[in-house]
């Protein structure tokens, strides 16, 4: 705990080894000699951020999925949709990170429920705009409350500010470090 009592935000952990399975599944069994760069590796906050994500999404699978029959990429759609009054697929593609193809394959469902409506694009015949219906909305602010239960509960013990700091903080330095390889990338391609 640090002095103002709060729980630190990243624990780094010994990496422990995973226990010895029989049977069907093969044994895994802790490497003792590991090279010292293992280590690090498996400490890098990239690696770590990973990890916490997948657990995060499994416990929001778990959650979602079982109690409201949404699954996660259905529900990061709807948020963005809850979040803007119409956008096309291609803006929900960008905002959310995820492929369109994915998007559009989701998109059957949420309209087959009745979640979001689509409706012609104002400028672009050939586009169309999707937005929350009535029981999309509703079925958002079921949700809300679940969602920041489990936030209360994974921040207990740290100020919200500190976590919002360094989560833009991370934010911050990744996209810079992602332009300058993009454009480190560019330049190689160009030569």
């Amino acid at each position: 705990m640090s002095s103002d009592g709060a729980r630190p935000f990243m624990r780094r952990t010994k990496v422990e080894s995973a226990p010895i399975r029989t049977g069907r599944l093969a044994s895994v069994e802790h490497r003792y000699d590991r090279a010292p760069h293992i280590d690090s590796l498996i400490q890098l906050v990239s690696v770590r951020v990973v990890r916490l994500s997948d657990l995060l999404l499994r416990i929001g699978k778990i959650t979602f999925e079982r109690r409201f029959g949404v699954k996660l990429t259905e529900l990061r759609i709807l948020i963005i949709l809850g979040a803007f009054h119409s956008i096309s697929v291609n803006e929900i593609s960008r905002r959310t990170h995820i492929d369109k193809a994915w998007i559009s394959r989701s998109l059957r469902g949420l309209l087959g429920r009745k979640l979001i409506k689509r409706t012609p694009h104002p400028a672009d015949n050939r586009a169309s705009s999707l937005s929350l219906t009535k029981k999309g909305e509703e079925l958002l602010r079921r949700i809300a409350p679940v969602a920041e239960e489990y936030q209360r509960q994974l921040l207990e013990g740290q100020k919200s500010r500190d976590v919002e700091q360094m989560l833009d903080l991370l934010a911050e330095r990744a996209e810079g470090i992602y332009q300058h390889e993009s454009r480190q990338q560019k330049q190689v391609a160009r030569r």
